[in-house]
Parts: C-alpha cells; sequence; structure tokens
C-alpha cells in the first residue's frame, strides 16, 4: 500500500492539482464513487466531460457522485448534473438530503482499479474552481493492489445507514437547492464565472513570483483545424509546465478587447504521432476563417501553475501591429513561427493599454 500527502499549492511549479490527481486515479479505474459536501456547475462540468472520465464511462466503468446541499451546491449545478445524467448511462448523480443540523461535509473518492486494487483521494477540495484547482487546498492519496487491505467499510455502511437520505435529483431536491447562492470571495480574477469586466483602474494583481511570464504565439495556418494550436516541445513544457499529457491540463480564460472575461476553458495537450506536433485548442478561434492578411496572435498571461488569461488578436485590430512587432523582435525557443517568452514589463512598454495587464474586478467563485 502507498499513502502520498499532497498540498495542492497553485504557486509551485511541482504541485499536481485535486482535478489531475483524481483523473490519474480514473485513467486505470473500472468504477469511481465519490462523496462531495459541495459541487457547482463549471466544476463538475469540466470534470464529468474531460476526455479521461468519458473513458472510464465508456468502458463500462460506473460513476457514482454524492454531493451536498446544505450550501453551495444550487439548482444550476444539479440541472447540469441532470443533463450530464441523461447524456452518460453510466453516470449516477444523487444528492445528501440532510436533516441533522450538522454539515453534509465530506470530500472522498474512492475508485476500484481494474486489477482489484483501489485508490482513494480524501481531502478538503471539492467538486469547485478552486477545490479543484484553483485554492490552497491538502489531499492524501491511499492506493493499494488486490492484494492490500483498504478498509472502506465505514463509506458502504454510512451509504446503507443513509439510504434513505441519499436521494435522486427531483423537484423537491431543486427547489431546496435553489436557495443557495454562490457568493463571490473578494480580491481575485474570476475563474469559473461568466464574462466579468476587467478593472482598468485597480492596482495591478501580479502572479505569485515565478509566474509573471508572457507567451506571445503568432498561429499558423491549418484550413478550418487552426483553432488547434500547434506548439513545439519547448514551449509545452518550460511555458505551459506539461509533463504529464494524459492527466494535466491546462485552464484558459479569455480577456476580451472591450476588457470582459470568458468562462474557463480546461484544454488537454494533444500530441500527434504522425507529425510529432503539441496541440492545445483555443475556445477564442473557433468558428473563425484564419485571415488573409496576416497570422492571428495569441497572447497569454500566466496566472498561476497552468492557468491563463489569454487574448486572441487578429489583424487591423487594435493592439496588432505592436504586439506583432513586439514578437518577430524577441529570440523565440524551438523551431516554427515566434514564439517568444517575455514578461508583463516588456507587453506593457510595447502596448501600455493591453487589457491582460490589469486585475479584473468583482470576486472569484473560489469555493
Amino acid at each position: 500500500m502507498h499513502l502520498r500527502v499532497c498540498i495542492q499549492d497553485p504557486t509551485h511549479t511541482g504541485t499536481t492539482y485535486l482535478y489531475e490527481a483524481i483523473l490519474e486515479a480514473a485513467e486505470r479505474a473500472s468504477a469511481w464513487r465519490g462523496l462531495y459536501a459541495f459541487a457547482t456547475q463549471d466544476g463538475v462540468d469540466h470534470l464529468i466531460e474531460d476526455k479521461v472520465i468519458h473513458d472510464l464511462m465508456g468502458r463500462g466503468g460506473g460513476i457514482d457522485l454524492v454531493v451536498g446541499v446544505d450550501a453551495v451546491t444550487n439548482r444550476a449545478t444539479l440541472e447540469r448534473l441532470q443533463e450530464l445524467e441523461e447524456r452518460h448511462e453510466n453516470f449516477r448523480p444523487r444528492v445528501f438530503w440532510n436533516e441533522h443540523r450538522g454539515l453534509f461535509h465530506p470530500k472522498i473518492s474512492d475508485f476500484a482499479l481494474k486489477d482489484g486494487g483501489r485508490v482513494l483521494v480524501v481531502g478538503s477540495g471539492n467538486l469547485t474552481p478552486g477545490g479543484l484547482m484553483r485554492n490552497f487546498e491538502a489531499y492524501t492519496v491511499i492506493s493499494g493492489d488486490h492484494r492490500d487491505e483498504i478498509d472502506i467499510g465505514a463509506i458502504r455502511e454510512f451509504l446503507e445507514r443513509h439510504g434513505d437520505g441519499i436521494r435522486s435529483i427531483d423537484e423537491e431536491v431543486l427547489e431546496r437547492a435553489a436557495r443557495n447562492i454562490v457568493r463571490p470571495i473578494g480580491g481575485r480574477g474570476r475563474l469559473g464565472g461568466r464574462r466579468g469586466r476587467i478593472a482598468r483602474d485597480a492596482p495591478r494583481d501580479r502572479p505569485p513570483a515565478g509566474f509573471e511570464r508572457i507567451l506571445i504565439a503568432q498561429v499558423p495556418g491549418a484550413g478550418d483545424r487552426w483553432p488547434q494550436v500547434n506548439f513545439n516541445a519547448l514551449v509545452i513544457g518550460d511555458y505551459f509546465r506539461l509533463t504529464r499529457l494524459a492527466t494535466e491540463r491546462v485552464y484558459l480564460t479569455r480577456v476580451f478587447a472591450d476588457a470582459t472575461r470568458g468562462e474557463v476553458e480546461v484544454r488537454r495537450c494533444v500530441f500527434s504521432e504522425s507529425n510529432r506536433n503539441h496541440r492545445i485548442e483555443v475556445g477564442a478561434a473557433k468558428h473563425l476563417s484564419y485571415p488573409e492578411d496576416g497570422p492571428p496572435l495569441l497572447v497569454f498571461q500566466e496566472r498561476q501553475l497552468r492557468t491563463y488569461d489569454y487574448m486572441l488578436i487578429m489583424p487591423g485590430e487594435v493592439g496588432y501591429d505592436r504586439v506583432l512587432e513586439l514578437s518577430n523582435r524577441l529570440p523565440s525557443p524551438g523551431r516554427g513561427l515566434p514564439r517568444p517568452v517575455t514578461d508583463m514589463g516588456e507587453l506593457g512598454r510595447a502596448w501600455p493599454d493591453c487589457p491582460l495587464l490589469y486585475p479584473p474586478e468583482g470576486g472569484d467563485q473560489n469555493l
């Protein structure tokens, strides 16, 4: 049996996010049972729709998820869980109908492995953007093969003892969850929320030390597949800090020219054996034709580990000429079109009004 205690530290380059730890276990699992106090629509949507989780369900692996509705978990989240249940026959979401004065507050994933082993992921993080990768959290991964005795009797007993209170999502449950309001926590940029404005007059919110880097990427044409942007291995490893492509993800938030922000995009890096390229899909480029008068520009600002704000700048748009000149002037790692890595100061001197240089106003649904 192996036990690993982990701290989710978004300021540390060696961190494995809880999101990624769950994927690592699910990658070799035959079934997943989870009990979580809180969930948000963004948290469950990104995780359940991840390719690794799809693969688990696709090979017949059942997912039995129980979430609490004492707080935070709102109607929109439960309605999304209903949609996912209709879409995936091996996904069974339920809620814990609590009539006790104490909160339903566990955060545990129990994975049965194909070889008879088991992996438990137990910690402080909920199924929310904050719990899965934004907050400082702690969790433990306990794994063993078929010869190890990992006693999960307490989980089984709990589920049996409270069987009447573990129920499917119905209208009564939805009405109870509708009273839960996810209140923003001030002082940070929105990670999983809807479009919010950037505060141009606020003090600049600098990322943690070591995460101040800017990547400027000239995007090559690739027909209607150009939104799946190619990056060389140096950029993937050194800038995006990806080492385990199967389970590590990059978390992208688009910043628009009008200083509003989009929703988080959780993207995996796809490696093509045929051309030896790495690709990351960028949502801003979807449904756009490749321009004829110059390459589109992607500008990424690192916010924390594998987490980036980004802008797509097309020829003729504000800032394009300045950023293009900067990308051509700076040294670029590896082959292909320029991919220089610089910092916020250099970008600010080239384009002082770049929206990426300013923090988002409002709060962050960390939770």
